[in-house]
């Protein structure tokens, strides 16, 4: 079970207990394009507009929800390389880590990173415009003094599968 309490205009609405699929979580929502209307959300869902409103913020402000964006297509806006970038670390301890991933947060061109347990300390995915530009950006990030000791480009050559959706049966029962 989780907790949520969540504030609307000034003043704070009561805090409500229940598993995340109580919240209404449902395939319509998780698969939607993110413009969806609350109205048609609603409606899928079988709630109130009001209802389904209270729900979303519900699932925002409990993190379950981080966020809607829109999904670019690199070959449309200009093509863009992409690189899974295996990063080793010169020190493992607890302040060194937190330097690197506190200063990796100022790079644009790191999409995501993960801290990954294993023969590398962390997976980044890179975008850049080209590969000259990507080298450039490493040589860059080398000098930057993050502590890196050793780095491994993987250049993706297709994308297979991208930007899928959690399923809903990986979601753990509270």
């Amino acid at each position: 079970m989780m907790e949520y309490r969540f504030r609307e205009k000034g003043h704070e609405v009561e805090t409500q207990s229940c598993a995340p699929r109580r919240l209404g979580l449902p395939n319509s929502l998780r698969d939607s394009d993110g413009r969806i209307s609350k109205s048609e959300l609603a409606k899928r869902v079988h709630l109130s507009a009001s209802a389904c409103s209270d729900r979303l913020r519900a699932l925002e402000v409990a993190g379950i929800i981080e966020g809607f964006y829109a999904r670019l297509s690199p070959a449309l806006i200009g093509g863009m390389v992409f690189v899974m970038v295996e990063v080793v670390l010169e020190r493992h301890r607890p302040e060194d880590q937190r330097h690197f991933e506190t200063a990796i947060g100022e790079f644009p061109e790191i999409l995501d990173c993960w801290a990954i347990g294993g023969r590398i300390d962390y997976l980044m995915r890179v975008a850049s415009p080209s590969m000259a530009a990507y080298q450039d950006f490493m040589e860059g990030l080398l000098q930057a003094g993050l502590g890196i000791d050793q780095y491994y480009s993987l250049v993706v050559t297709k994308p297979v599968k991208s930007n899928s959706p959690i399923p809903l049966s990986a979601l753990k029962q509270r």
